[in-house]
């Protein structure tokens, strides 16, 4: 099977005096890219982490949030000494001039370095709890791309067997476009011989050479085992990332029929052609989305 890049997942764990919550969203990306917001404290861990979500989830944008109720990230404390250093500096001071108003809390709390901050350290109880909600989140994420990634594969085989159901209509439609060119060529054969005499060994190299160029039996061919091959990735479980070996495929698939429309000169076929095209528009446009 085959999975979608989008997703969501979160994990919850409890720990010792609080709870950690892990939410992790991805996005449709060609490489990994990971944007983590993580509580203070967390910075020398952020590394592991970011190697445990690109490992697991292999390609795509995420927006990994990790936050607690435990803290804020920033432990205040007082300078108990400063402050009653400074208070008691001011209580004489007030003294000495007879002010009776002796509120210094107010203006003492504004001081630099009476409020002192510590970053929060992340004790050993919280990084597992952490780990733990990580692991959940990602499991969760990656059941919701796979449970997307059966509609995505359900809607892309039913677009390639289009295609495949397509190509017999081709070989009946080219049998009449080669009798309908040789029609043509025969008229105007016909109309060069009555006004002029033409070098036939010359004139039938030219004929044969022209049906060379409009000749689609390769093309017929190639799509055909190109669209085969697209449907034995699909079916393959051993590959782990098939969006990029299936959007190579398509891109062959892509070519042949572009080829096909431009040798074509002939309308049913030309209509065919679009039809394939259109499906083949919507095959990439799931892949784009595939992981």
């Amino acid at each position: 099977m085959i999975c979608s890049m989008t997703g969501f997942g979160k994990g919850e764990k409890e720990f010792d005096g609080g709870k950690i919550t892990v939410e992790i969203r991805s996005l449709n990306g060609k490489t990994t890219d990971i944007r983590l917001k993580t509580p203070s404290g967390y910075s020398e861990k952020e590394m592991w982490i970011r190697n445990y979500v690109s490992n697991t989830l292999e390609r795509g944008k995420f927006d990994v949030t990790i936050s607690n109720n435990q803290t804020n990230g920033v432990n205040l404390s007082i300078n108990d000494e400063l402050f009653k250093e400074y208070y008691k500096k001011l209580n004489n001071l007030a003294d000495e001039l007879n002010e009776k108003n002796r509120d210094f809390f107010p203006s003492i709390v504004r001081i630099p370095n009476i409020f002192k901050e510590t970053e929060y350290k992340l004790n050993k109880s919280e990084w597992e709890a952490c780990k733990e909600a990580l692991k959940e989140s990602v499991e969760k994420l990656m059941n919701f791309r796979r449970q997307e990634g059966l509609s995505i594969e359900k809607d892309i085989i039913k677009s390639i067997n289009n295609i495949i159901e397509l190509i017999p209509e081709i070989e009946t439609i080219d049998i009449e476009r080669k009798h309908n060119i040789r029609e043509r060529l025969d008229k105007s054969l016909n109309e060069i011989r009555e006004r002029n005499v033409v070098d036939k060994d010359r004139f039938e190299q030219e004929i044969l050479y022209y049906l060379e160029k409009l000749d689609i039996n390769e093309e017929k061919q190639r799509l055909q085992q190109h669209c085969e091959y697209f449907v034995d990735i699909l079916k393959k479980n051993d590959i782990k990332t098939k969006g990029k070996k299936l959007s190579f495929v398509a891109q062959e698939i892509g070519r042949e029929i572009n080829t096909m429309g431009a040798k074509a000169q002939y309308s049913s076929l030309q209509k065919i052609v679009v039809v394939m095209k259109d499906n083949l528009e919507r095959i990439k446009e799931q892949l784009a989305n595939t992981l």
